[in-house]
């Protein structure tokens, strides 16, 4: 036991795991996070695939190589800690708190990130005027208008959601602005604003009558090969409203680009409706590892305010 407790107290330990740690999340940030298999198999040799899968570095907060060096730090931070604690207690130096309780808002703040790492949630969506959406906790949220200004040469200046936020069916907020960098709080959730995009739609109805939409950047089969929905442009008839333009793909080659418009034949599809649209791009998260990463900051300023002050006077 004691030899357990002389290895987690180690000073050693702590600089292998940190750079453990440092290492690990370097390399994540060299592999796209949260993707499909099929994704990265495209991206990849099938030797980088297995490794990568394998390892899981291609959802790094949710794997082992997070969570082993990461708890084994809180415990080797913990130990450290109380080791101080009781020293200081025993030695009678009540004064000299202000490095303890930095190591004590390491700890929460180790904490904190794991319970960011476990527990939050997000949620992405776009949305057109008149939309609406239900967000966690049982609310609801309709846009009702949203702005992107531009610098005079072009250039993005902000983009702008107004939005009216519900509870059931009682209004708790109405004609709120969302903005970069200025999200919408909801007790524990914020909405950010995170982009702009134009949204098409294109409506096909099948043999059997049924009609269905497919938006832009989505895919159909046809055959051995598969039809998707690359952008539109106005036709050359403004009477006839957008032409869809599609490109015919056979596995990951290239095989031809088809324009449509509204009435045209697509294999066993008749072309409907084509429209489109500005649309907002917004992300509602929730992270319960905020107060515990609150809480560790101000004990910790609070720490370093007294082990400021024990230096001025010449106590340290």
């Amino acid at each position: 036991m004691n030899s357990i407790y002389k290895f987690f107290k180690s000073t050693r330990l702590a600089i292998v795991l940190i750079l453990v740690i440092i290492l690990f999340a370097l390399l994540s940030t060299l592999i796209p996070q949260g993707k499909t298999a099929d994704d990265y198999k495209g991206m990849y040799s099938a030797f980088l695939f297995g490794l990568i899968s394998m390892s899981g570095l291609e959802n790094y907060t949710g794997s082992i190589l997070f969570w082993v060096p990461t708890v084994m730090f809180i415990l080797n931070l913990g130990v450290c800690t109380v080791d101080r604690l009781v020293k200081r207690a025993r030695n009678k130096a009540v004064r000299h708190f202000g490095p303890d309780l930095i190591h004590i808002a390491l700890l929460i703040l180790a904490v904190g990130a794991l319970i960011t790492a476990s527990m939050r949630e997000e949620q992405d969506f776009t949305m057109g005027p008149g939309d609406a959406v239900n967000l966690p906790g049982g609310y609801s949220m309709s846009l009702t208008s949203f702005d992107f200004l531009k610098y005079p040469d072009g250039r993005p200046k902000a983009w702008i959601s107004t939005v009216d936020v519900k509870k059931g069916e009682a209004l708790l907020r109405k004609a709120v602005k969302i903005e970069v960098n200025h999200p919408l709080e909801i007790g524990s959730l914020k909405i950010y604003q995170t982009s702009y995009a134009n949204e098409a739609i294109m409506d096909l109805t099948g043999s059997d009558g049924k009609t269905s939409a497919l938006k832009l950047g989505q895919g159909i089969s046809m055959g051995d090969s598969e039809l998707w929905f690359a952008s539109t442009r106005p036709a050359p008839d403004p009477s006839k409203g957008l032409l869809a333009q599609l490109e015919v793909w056979k596995g990951q080659t290239f095989v031809a680009s088809q324009e449509v418009g509204s009435g045209d034949k697509l294999a066993t599809f008749v072309v409907g409706a084509i429209s489109a649209r500005e649309v907002t791009g917004l992300r509602a998260a929730t992270d319960p590892g905020f107060i515990p990463v609150l809480i560790a900051l101000i004990i910790g300023a609070i720490g370093l305010t007294m082990t400021s002050i024990h230096k001025s006077k010449g106590d340290i």
